[in-house]
């Protein structure tokens, strides 16, 4: 005899999650576990950027986070605002660039133009230039 699963609620899960606010690991190993779960937890993870952190030990990581989010923020930009950049000597690469999964802009709700500006001249500061 075979079990079926039966899923969680929408709503148990979005309660599960909202409790792992602040534990932002074990979020990420939540998001990876299928679509539904995914599509809860990136709203949770992208809610306030800033918690991320990125000053951990190992430098590649450090550079890799703010980089990561400056790209998919960048993404999220409509096309006249990257041609904008661009026009302003700040090359984007079109081949790179893949459409983003979510609108993760629009899930921010703490916007702090400051640690933005931060994490900008952070990757500044540690990207290698060739």
């Amino acid at each position: 005899m075979s079990k079926m699963s039966c899923p969680l609620p929408i709503d148990c899960l979005n309660e599960i999650f909202e409790y792992l606010e602040d534990d932002k690991i074990n979020l990420h190993s939540c998001l990876l576990v299928n679509r539904l779960w995914c599509k809860i937890v990136v709203r949770i993870l992208w809610r306030d950027i800033w918690g991320l952190q990125y000053s951990i030990g190992y430098n590649s990581y450090r550079i890799h986070v703010p980089l990561s989010i400056t790209n998919t923020l960048i993404n999220c930009l409509p096309d006249e605002s990257k041609d904008l950049l661009n026009k302003n000597g700040i090359f984007i690469s079109k081949l790179t660039l893949k459409p983003p999964l979510f609108n993760y802009a629009s899930f921010i709700k703490v916007l702090s133009i400051n640690k933005f500006d931060e994490m900008i001249q952070h990757i500044f500061e540690n990207q290698k230039f060739k």
